[in-house]
């Protein structure tokens, strides 16, 4: 799976973007919030993917960051009727922190004006969500309770999600984890990709 890129930026219209790397051009449907963030053409970017497979096509998706990346994961693996695109369109209307305020408030009304979100659509989003997602009121990540032990079980689902086996994300983890305790989701997973550059 094609979970991080790194290279030049060669295109953008939004909503597609490519980026060569390795002598290769992606093609990359990006969010929004990606979108708005990108460097000059012809300069180095680097962005959270997804490689989505279907009967008769590969398609990959941009996001600004890993909250983002994960929330829609959630989405196109965990409710049903809820596909690549629906997940993007509803992470560049709501981003992740918006979005799960709106499923912990079981704001039907906001989650319905979506684009492709009907009222029965947001009523399942809010029933499959409620217990996949950190919906309580301070809006933290996807998987994450801002505990230490939390961080630690999402930080090897993420490294997992990225590739990793699950032996090597442990090791990872509890290296980061004793010399930085503080760090958030986001820190550690961060810190443990320098890491494994570092180790090669």
């Amino acid at each position: 799976m094609i979970s991080y890129l790194k290279g030049i930026l060669i295109y953008c219209s939004f909503p597609t973007i490519i980026v060569e790397s390795h002598g290769i051009g992606f093609e990359i449907f990006s969010s929004l919030s990606l979108y708005q963030s990108l460097p000059p053409l012809h300069s180095e970017v680097s962005l959270y993917t997804h490689l989505n497979v279907s009967e008769n096509r590969f398609e990959l998706f941009g996001f600004h960051d890993l909250e983002e990346q994960l929330t829609f994961r959630i989405l196109v693996e965990k409710v049903h009727g809820v596909g690549p695109k629906t997940a993007i369109t509803i992470l560049n209307v709501l981003p992740p922190k918006e979005f799960k305020e709106a499923i912990y408030r079981e704001d039907y009304r906001v989650l319905s004006k979506i684009k492709g979100i009907g009222e029965k659509t947001a009523h399942r989003l809010v029933v499959e969500l409620k217990d996949k997602l950190d919906v309580g009121r301070s809006g933290i990540g996807p998987f994450s309770k801002e505990t230490k032990d939390q961080i630690f079980e999402d930080s090897l689902k993420a490294l997992v999600a990225l590739g990793f086996k699950e032996t090597e994300a442990v090791k990872l983890v509890r290296k980061v984890r004793e010399k930085e305790p503080e760090k958030d989701l986001e820190g550690v997973i961060r810190e443990c990709l320098k890491l494994t550059c570092m180790e090669r």
